[in-house]
């Protein structure tokens, strides 16, 4: 049963902060002076965003985290991806860090995480296309990496990855230091620094390997699926908040837009797709607290496909009732755009998100 109870202390805390970050950084002239950076840079604010603990949030407190619930977690980032932050806090914080902290003893798992947490080293989760997955050869006391990782969001600021490498039937978890790969730097459509990184023989020692991390991957990836949700959600009602101010002063015939019904209709409708995307994030969620996988999966692909599916129609609506002015960079709408195009596309997009569906069922 899915408990919709009112946010505690600490969620409305980490949004707060999390929306006063946005007010004194991500004024839209200064996200435009960011991206004049190389795509290889460190980011701008990630240390003060340790030091207000955003990096700890989701991962437990014995792995020295601060034990955040996924449902708390949620607010905070529909906030920075409204946002539209450009620092990789979705593939750390929501990903590669929850899934180290389950996939690790707690001793070790604290161990290995207290630079990530501490802002003083970026560590990524690389796994390869479904279709063309990195795998691992042993070699005496070695294991042998082949494959990369066309789009790695954030690779080109990481210090060090943990590849998902197929060894024997079994997946690894093996860390390698960005100097040993091979990492193509560049910006994806909205901004954000990515990397094409290649292991393609890469040698680690083979003891040093994770093995028996099915259920820690399994449980970050979802996790990771729910921050990128969260995301959207913050994007939508963006979207939409920015179309109905803009109702109210682009004039036609004489008076507002906003005024004629058709607009109306639109703009409901728009509203209505805004709290079906917050209500199914919620729910995906509440859903990571089961201790049923084939059940958990199911609730966030679901979620996942649903709120694709608004974003795109959302989006379709506030480019149209912007009009040319909603596709360029002079107003936050554009950037937008380019930015939930990314995240509906990234890991294989909605038709990826149906075939995970139908595999959990």
């Amino acid at each position: 049963m899915i408990d919709f109870k009112l946010p505690d202390e600490e969620t409305l805390l980490l949004k707060a902060t999390a929306e006063r970050f946005i007010a004194d950084h991500y004024e839209l002239a200064l996200r435009n002076e960011m991206l004049t950076a190389s795509a290889g840079q460190l980011p701008a604010h990630w240390g003060e965003m340790a030091e207000l603990g955003w990096l700890a949030a989701p991962v437990s407190e014995e792995a020295g985290g601060l034990g955040l619930t996924p449902r708390q977690v949620v607010p905070f980032m529909s906030v920075l991806g409204a946002g539209l932050v450009l620092e990789p806090i979705g593939p750390v914080v929501m990903h590669c860090a929850p899934t180290l902290a389950r996939a690790l003893p707690s001793d070790k798992a604290a161990a290995a995480l207290a630079p990530v947490l501490a802002g003083e080293s970026i560590e990524l989760i690389a796994a390869g296309p479904a279709n063309a997955p990195i795998r691992a050869t042993r070699e005496g006391d070695d294991l042998v990496l082949t494959g990369s990782v066309p789009l790695l969001i954030g690779g080109a600021q990481a210090a060090a990855f943990w590849v998902v490498a197929e060894c024997e039937g079994a997946p690894l978890l093996v860390r390698v230091p960005a100097g040993e790969a091979s990492v193509e730097a560049y910006r994806v459509v909205d901004g954000q620094s990515a990397a094409r990184v290649s292991f393609k023989g890469v040698r680690r020692a083979a003891p040093e390997a994770i093995a028996g991390c099915e259920e820690a991957l399994a449980y970050g990836n979802d996790l990771a699926m729910v921050g990128k949700l969260a995301e959207l959600a913050g994007l939508i009602d963006r979207l939409y908040r920015e179309t109905l101010e803009y109702m109210k002063l682009r004039e036609q015939f004489g008076r507002p837009i906003g005024r004629f019904q058709v607009i109306q209709h639109r703009m409901a409708d728009m509203f209505i797709k805004r709290e079906e995307a917050q209500s199914m994030v919620f729910l995906a969620a509440e859903a990571m607290a089961s201790d049923d996988t084939a059940f958990r999966s199911k609730l966030v692909c679901a979620a996942q496909v649903k709120i694709y599916d608004n974003a795109r129609a959302v989006l379709r609506d506030a480019v149209q009732l912007h009009g040319g002015m909603g596709v360029t960079d002079e107003l936050p709408v554009g950037h937008m755009v380019k930015r939930l195009l990314l995240l509906t596309r990234l890991d294989g997009g909605r038709m990826a998100g149906l075939r995970r569906f139908r595999a959990a069922a």
